[in-house]
């Protein structure tokens, strides 16, 4: 009769907790899943631009599911930096369309480059160690006034999670480049948006910086849009708010572990 009790009142408990737990679902385009507690729980799937990429089961720690890739990486070999291709490719614990998102929601064109009409490409480098954690994040190429500073920080927001670079049953070292296109405009008499083309000094940086941070294995570029045409600040940075709710689509706010 103890025994019985015990195993009730076990039960009410168990039960209890399970009726407390707030469960969330989400599907919000590049991930579908459900958090319990705020927290992910069971089975995500994970898109790039609308193709499945990843399944994880958070219940048991496991990967359920990696799209097949021929393509190839950037490894750290004996011999040195190799483009090769890969059993397990490095790939973020997720949607690189959240990456995108999380630098379109917190990215703004800084101030001191729109006032001096400043536009081109800040190259982001960083490495992927054994662990799965980003090593040796570095600007390889910057466009001045605060462009690569904030490229930088936003980074800093990405969660640091990733599948490791696997051959065989050898772990890899792994690295990246994220490409940050800065580009300006303004209005012509027609009321349209007229873009600034890079420069060939700049293009040439570009591709210089390229050939020395080479191999790398590169993100899709993010392009971070802004209208010029007033010194004043606060007028900028209400021209940069209106611009990024306009042209990005990403509005998210929350991110999800």
């Amino acid at each position: 009769m103890k025994l019985n009790i015990s195993i009730i009142i076990i039960l009410l408990i168990f039960s209890m907790n399970i009726q407390g737990q707030k469960k969330i679902e989400v599907d919000n385009g590049y991930e579908k899943g459900t958090l319990v507690d705020g927290y992910k729980n069971g089975l995500w799937s994970y898109y790039d631009n609308d193709t499945l990429k990843i399944k994880i089961d958070y219940s048991t720690g496991k990967l359920i599911y990696l799209k097949k890739d021929t393509s190839e990486y950037a490894i750290l070999t004996d011999d040195g930096w190799k483009m090769s291709k890969l059993k397990v490719y490095p790939h973020y614990l997720g949607s690189n369309n959240e990456i995108e998102a999380i630098f379109y929601n917190y990215l703004k064109y800084p101030i001191k480059a729109m006032q001096r009409n400043i536009n081109g490409t800040v190259l982001l480098g960083f490495e992927i160690n054994l662990q799965g954690k980003v090593d040796n994040v570095k600007i390889i190429k910057d466009i001045g006034y605060g462009c690569g500073d904030a490229v930088l920080e936003v980074f800093k927001k990405v969660p640091d999670y990733w599948l490791v670079a696997r051959k065989g049953d050898k772990k890899y070292k792994s690295r990246y480049v994220l490409p940050v296109h800065f580009k300006i405009g303004s209005m012509n008499g027609g009321g349209d948006i007229v873009y600034k083309k890079d420069s060939k000094k700049e293009q040439k940086k570009l591709q210089k910086a390229k050939e020395q941070y080479f191999p790398a294995r590169y993100f899709p570029k993010i392009v971070i849009s802004a209208v010029g045409a007033t010194r004043t600040e606060k007028i900028f940075e209400r021209r940069i708010e209106r611009d990024q709710i306009r042209m990005f689509p990403y509005n998210r706010n929350n991110i999800y572990r």
